[in-house]
């Protein structure tokens, strides 16, 4: 895909121009065709810097995007028609631009949730399916409503988890700059005073001189770039997914991080599960999308295998036992919805209570990150101070007794 300038005339010979994605300059002009637009002039724009971070989609623009979607459909207003209305009122350009390529499918005959299909680096497969079933049971406003609900409860999450480590990692980045600075600048300059000294120096002493020496050394940092070539092979041999799923799964036996980790995806997850199969997604498909929601690459992996666990014919309940990092009350509850029929509800249930335990636990993680950091910065510098005081004591106690 390539991004396209084009200047244009609409059907009341007023101008247009704009940008847009497209596979050719041929592709280009047929979409604007689509959108009942004369083109005068497309031309693909080339870009000399590309960041992607800051062209892609947001939780909350999904969110905002989902909910005024819902608004206009359940006011009677046409899908077409109120895909041309968000776009206009979305600020990013970028996703102004999908969502009239969006309409434009929708105009040609296409489903929505087929339209929406086309750009999953913006709509992934949850959002796309949760569309279908809405599309299916003919509650589609709805479902845009609930949708934009759970995209919400996820960009909160994603808030909470920034703004849980953001501050403490800037302190601990800035405690090991200053300590980088004392043990290169400072300790040398102040220990350097005793080196003709006929004297023995503490222990405490002599480590923190042999560090300074090794901080200033070029030997330190070749082997840190050592460190950082033999990484970088071993994720060419064994590939970073692999890497990834071995530090996943060795954090999940990290007890707070465990419960931090698992509160966050198996929220995400069961949430999903109730929405995809309240929309009417078979119970197959709905454990198999809703396993994508899943960042922790080790739990992603046991989670897809429930599903075919679920089609020999075993419960979901009893196929979750077979994987040890799950809590037993998550279990437990989705146990007791199957049996009572009520399984979406419990679901939903379940979801709501490990987002809340999920809040608890930052809330704790924050409080306890700063004070540990703090600490950490003030022992340092404590003994940095004792080891430059101890051989002064030792030389006023040697004065003294001469």
């Amino acid at each position: 895909m390539a991004n396209f300038s084009y200047d244009a005339l609409d059907n009341s010979g007023e101008s247009e121009s704009g940008y847009l994605i497209a596979d050719s300059v041929e592709e280009a002009k047929n979409e604007l065709k689509n959108r009942k637009l004369i083109p005068l002039k497309v031309k693909e724009t080339k870009k000399f810097f590309h960041f992607p971070f800051f062209n892609s989609i947001s939780l909350s623009q999904l969110s905002l995007f989902s909910r005024q979607l819902s608004t206009l459909i359940n006011s009677g207003m046409p899908i077409d028609q109120s895909l041309d209305s968000v776009a206009l009122q979305t600020g990013s350009a970028n996703f102004s631009n999908v969502i009239k390529q969006v309409s434009s499918k929708v105009k040609s005959g296409f489903k929505l949730s087929e339209s929406l299909s086309e750009h999953p680096k913006v709509f992934d497969n949850l959002f796309c399916s949760l569309v279908k079933a809405g599309e299916t049971s003919g509650e589609l406003g709805y479902i845009l409503n609930k949708t934009s609900d759970f995209l919400e409860s996820r960009a909160k999450m994603s808030q909470e988890i920034l703004g849980a480590l953001t501050y403490p990692i800037i302190l601990f980045l800035v405690s090991i700059g200053v300590i980088g600075l004392l043990m290169v600048f400072v300790v040398p300059g102040v220990v350097s005073q005793f080196s003709g000294l006929n004297q023995e120096l503490p222990l405490i002493t002599k480590i923190f001189i042999a560090i300074s020496n090794a901080l200033s050394s070029y030997i330190f940092y070749s082997f840190l770039v050592l460190i950082g070539f033999g990484l970088l092979v071993l994720s060419r041999i064994y590939g970073l997914k692999k890497i990834k799923r071995g530090s996943d799964k060795f954090f999940l036996k990290i007890p707070i991080i465990k419960n931090f980790l698992l509160d966050a995806d198996l929220s995400r997850y069961t949430s999903s599960l109730s929405m995809l199969r309240s929309g009417g997604v078979s119970i197959i498909n709905a454990l198999e999308i809703s396993a994508e929601t899943i960042s922790n690459l080790y739990l992603k992996d046991q989670l897809k295998k429930i599903s075919d666990k679920v089609k020999e014919g075993e419960s979901i309940s009893s196929s979750l036992t077979s994987i040890p990092e799950i809590p037993p009350m998550v279990i437990h509850m989705i146990d007791n919805g199957e049996k009572s029929g009520k399984l979406e509800e419990m679901l939903e249930k379940v979801s709501e209570y490990l987002e809340s335990r999920f809040e608890s636990s930052t809330k704790i993680a924050m409080n306890m990150l700063e004070p540990m950091v703090v600490i950490f910065l003030g022992l340092f510098v404590a003994l940095i101070v004792l080891a430059i005081l101890l051989p002064l004591v030792q030389l006023n106690t040697l004065s003294s007794s001469l």
